[in-house]
């Protein structure tokens, strides 16, 4: 469980959220847990997710941003899926149900990383509110950029 109810990393370059995110990875990012990332486009959701997975899952090459494709699967190191989301092209509330997408909310045993949840807050209250009632665990990163790409990272959960 991350520590601290919220934990702020200032200035953080990629190989400084390596760093930071080193500390927590095996505590906070493990099975059944739901990583929602937030933050305007091109703040850094994507970066974050790929330092997740290729830290996570040992000569696993991120694609990028799941756009398109939706869920890209990876595995860990310790067998564990690594699921990455990003709910950016859908439009319609109901396009969650019919992708298939909330079947990997619910899976047990893995990671999730969701990119632009906040689209769909109404319909994924039960995982971002209350994700014990599905026996998962949640947390939220909050990533603000500012001058000179300077990014700031806010983890709750």
């Amino acid at each position: 469980m991350v520590k601290k109810k919220n934990l702020v990393w200032p200035d953080c370059s990629e190989s400084g959220l390596r760093e930071r995110l080193a500390g927590i990875l095996e505590e906070d990012f493990g099975p059944d847990t739901l990583v929602f990332l937030e933050g305007e486009m091109g703040a850094g959701k994507s970066t974050l997710a790929r330092v997740v997975i290729e830290s996570l899952c040992p000569g696993a090459v991120s694609h990028g941003s799941p756009t398109f494709p939706l869920v890209q699967t990876y595995r860990a190191s310790t067998g564990m899926p690594v699921y990455h989301i990003d709910l950016y092209r859908l439009r319609d509330p109901s396009e969650l149900e019919d992708s298939g997408i909330l079947e990997q909310f619910e899976e047990r045993g893995c990671l999730v990383l969701i990119e632009w949840g906040s689209l769909f807050n109404e319909e994924l209250l039960v995982y971002t509110e209350h994700p014990e009632r599905i026996g998962k665990r949640a947390l939220r990163i909050t990533i603000e950029s500012g001058e000179d790409e300077v990014r700031t990272y806010r983890i709750t959960g």
